[in-house]
């Protein structure tokens, strides 16, 4: 069986904060926000994600900071832009699943509401994550 040429090693949380008003309601719009970086170290055939989840509601009652590191191991390539796709639209997508868990684990034993997230369709931080990733030689 051949390997993936782009594989998930694991993950981090580095920071988490959750705070919970009691009075939080079940339909109170949340606001979910995204910022991302990334290191491709070229020796190490390895892509670091740093990814950091905020989310809050309409009501000021709900505040979620999550920030974690993604770590991915990738096949020698000739040129790093044949495989920078796996990186930009990928990764996040990967790593998130792993945030929504954890963030559900998290409020449901906190004795309020579960935040249960929605699955999202992350290919729109493809961009940034381009722009704030470091190539390594």
């Amino acid at each position: 069986m051949a390997l993936s040429q782009f594989q998930f090693l694991g993950y981090k949380i580095l920071k988490s904060i959750i705070e919970l008003d009691e009075t939080i309601s079940e339909n109170s719009g949340l606001e979910i926000g995204f910022k991302t970086s990334g290191t491709v170290n070229k020796n190490d055939l390895t892509f670091d994600l740093n990814l950091s989840v905020i989310i809050k509601n309409s009501e000021n009652t709900l505040n979620i900071e999550i920030n974690s590191l993604g770590n991915f191991k990738f096949e020698p390539v000739d040129d790093i832009d044949d495989i920078s796709n796996f990186f930009y639209l990928n990764a996040s997508a990967i790593l998130f699943p792993y945030i929504r868990a954890y963030i559900g684990t998290l409020t449901n034993l906190s004795g309020l509401k579960a935040i249960n997230l929605p699955t999202l369709n992350l290919t729109n931080l493809a961009e940034d994550l381009k722009k704030n990733t470091i190539i390594l030689n």
